[in-house]
């Protein structure tokens, strides 16, 4: 039994029964207490009008008068008939009945009396000398709330469940679109994420909504999974490919010097020991930036920039963590002096919530066939450990933003850095718009 007010359906029947029942049962009795109040008024009125009448034809000899009184009585279902002259009464059967003070002080005052008293109802009239009433017992009336009671308890029970039954089967065409969402849910594979059709119940339409953007989410979470396990195996192709080629060479450097001893062995030996330290430093690098977290600040970047002696064209303002940026700028700066061509132009363009901090030098560009992969881990033209676009890249992904690689009349390296603390994923995909 209480497991049904977990459920919707039941909490709603529930409700409802008691919602009929709160507007029945009060209803119920107060009906009855009206009818009671409603024969008792017209019995007050019928006993009024016919012992007036009586007082008006009736013989003035006692005994006649009760005998009229006894007949009366009997019209209104065994009432007791009596008269009362000062303090005596009698009555129209053997057994003395009861009467109250305040019926004795009407009569002898000359006024009509009428007072339900002990269960009956008692009505008299004044009379030369003496007065003369009727006592009618209440039991009837009491007995119409017991008939109408019955009466609603048979009739009444009867609809009750009627609506009831109603209003089951109501609730159960009401909450069929529940149903036939949970019943999309449970045949619905975990790959299938394709929104749900819009119900037509008004209410389900912000859970299906919620659900929706939910699917959305949890698709572009699998995307990004996927993006990164496919980085992920490309990274460490890429890595054992770059450390093993010096290692290689070491290896061989040092089987020539095991033989004897060989200058140029030893330098050669060297020079790939030097190679493989700065490409295990360089990923060193890259493994903290991706783990690390950024303290930015808002930042002038014309004047950061002209800090680091860049000249900027533009003007723009950002959240960035100094030391970050500062290193992701300084990568581009090597790169240049490296494979490009120094100056290095800056430029500041406003895009959207953030803006583009654009590093361009003043060499022939990056190869098209590297282009697409320019900030990717070890990408490279041949020469350099290719790390140092890809720590700009790590830098802009801690930023919240992200990086480009395109040739603008040189080699163009582009940082979007938010205006407010974006962060998204930090697993945010390199390549060309990483």
């Amino acid at each position: 039994m209480a497991t049904a007010f977990f459920s919707l359906r039941g909490r709603l029947f529930a409700l409802l029964l008691l919602s009929l029942l709160l507007l029945l049962v009060p209803l119920a009795f107060t009906s009855v207490k009206e009818a009671e109040k409603a024969a008792a008024e017209d019995l007050k009125r019928a006993l009024f009008t016919r012992l007036f009448l009586l007082g008006e034809e009736a013989p003035e000899e006692e005994e006649a008068l009760l005998l009229e009184l006894f007949r009366l009585g009997q019209t209104f279902g065994g009432g007791v008939g009596f008269l009362v002259r000062g303090e005596e009464a009698r009555f129209t059967q053997v057994e003395a009945w009861p009467l109250s003070d305040a019926l004795f002080a009407a009569i002898k005052e000359g006024r009509p009396y009428q007072e339900v008293w002990r269960g009956a109802l008692y009505v008299a009239l004044p009379r030369e000398g003496l007065g003369f009433g009727l006592a009618v017992p209440l039991e009837g009336v009491s007995r119409l709330g017991e008939r109408l009671l019955f009466r609603y308890a048979a009739f009444g029970g009867g609809l009750f469940l009627l609506v009831l039954l109603l209003a089951y089967l109501a609730l159960a065409w009401a909450l069929r679109p529940l149903a036939r969402l949970e019943g999309l849910l449970r045949v619905r594979s975990p790959e299938d994420l394709r929104p749900l059709p819009e119900p037509p119940l008004m209410e389900l339409r912000p859970v299906v909504g919620a659900l929706n953007a939910l699917f959305a989410r949890v698709a572009g979470l699998l995307r990004e999974l996927s993006e990164k396990e496919a980085l992920a195996r490309r990274f460490a192709q890429h890595a054992s490919h770059e450390l093993r080629t010096p290692l290689a060479a070491l290896k061989g450097y040092l089987e020539v010097l095991r033989r004897k001893p060989e200058p140029r062995a030893l330098e050669g030996a060297l020079r790939e020991a030097a190679r493989l330290e700065a490409r295990l430093s360089g990923l060193l690098r890259l493994s903290q930036l991706e783990s690390a977290s950024s303290s930015p600040k808002p930042l002038d970047l014309r004047a950061f920039l002209a800090e680091m002696g860049v000249e900027a064209e533009g003007e723009g303002r950002a959240l960035a963590d100094p030391e970050l940026l500062a290193l992701a700028v300084e990568n581009v700066l090597e790169n240049a002096r490296r494979h490009g061509k120094p100056p290095v132009r800056a430029f500041l363009e406003r895009e959207g919530g953030g803006v583009w901090l654009w590093l361009v030098d003043s060499g022939p560009g990056f190869p098209e066939s590297l282009l697409p992969w320019a900030l990717e881990p070890f990408a490279h033209g041949g020469k350099g450990t290719g790390l140092g676009l890809a720590l700009v890249a790590a830098v802009a992904r801690l930023h919240g933003g992200k990086a480009r690689a395109e040739n603008r009349g040189g080699a163009a390296v582009g940082l979007f850095l938010p205006l407010a603390s974006l962060k998204v994923s930090p697993g945010a995909p390199f390549g060309e718009g990483g």
